[in-house]
This record gives structure tokens, C-alpha cells and sequence, in this order.
């Protein structure tokens, strides 16, 4: 069990997102502390990219959330990418997913770790 939580970074997008899909701030902050405390939840996508169902508060797996975040090592923090509501679609297209692992790579060498 990881003794240090790690650092998690909102971007822009994700909080665009998470409005736009009615997370509130107490849905947010679970995300982050949940995060912070297991950067490898969920499932790898490739490059980087997870994806996590968090519930919504109050709403249980149905009313939940997939969030999708980059996270590649401890020496970097984790990125809120997006956001999907369960209700508004299953899943993202590959199309998206392709998209944000390239997003993945470039946060990666912004940061000096380049694949």
C-alpha cells in the first residue's frame, strides 16, 4: 500500500467536463483523494491513460463517472483529463482514446519523460 499520496493535477478540460456533467465539488474532491490514494486505479488504456468509475455521491455505480487520467510514474504527478457521465454514453471512442494518449505523451515530455 502506497504510504504517500500522490500529487493530482485538475486540468482545464476536466473541470470544463465536470461541470458540464453535473459533478459537483464534493464528487470532485472524492476524485482527487481516491486518485491521490491509488494513481493506478481502474484500467490502463495504453501510454499512460486510465480509466476509473467513481460513484456519484449519493447515486451509487449508476450514477457514476469514468474518469480518464494520465498517470505513468510517482515521479510525476496525475492529470485529470476528462470526464464522461455514465448516462450520457458507455464509453469513449477510439477515435477519443487515441487522442488522449497523445495528449499522454505530450504532458509526458513537457515534463522531461518522453517514452
Amino acid at each position: 500500500m502506497r504510504k504517500r499520496l500522490q500529487t493530482v493535477v485538475e486540468t482545464p478540460e476536466f473541470i470544463r467536463r465536470a461541470k458540464e456533467v453535473g459533478m459537483t465539488a464534493a464528487d470532485r474532491a472524492d476524485v482527487v483523494q481516491t486518485l491521490a490514494a491509488d494513481p493506478e486505479a481502474g484500467v490502463a488504456l495504453g501510454g499512460g491513460l486510465r480509466k476509473v468509475r467513481i460513484a456519484r455521491r449519493g447515486g451509487g455505480n449508476s450514477g457514476g463517472f469514468r474518469v480518464l487520467h494520465f498517470y505513468r510514474e510517482e515521479g510525476l504527478p496525475l492529470f485529470l483529463l476528462t470526464v464522461v457521465a455514465k448516462n450520457e454514453r458507455a464509453n469513449i471512442t477510439s477515435k477519443e482514446r487515441a487522442e488522449l494518449v497523445a495528449i499522454c505523451d505530450l504532458i509526458a515530455e513537457a515534463c522531461g519523460r518522453a517514452r
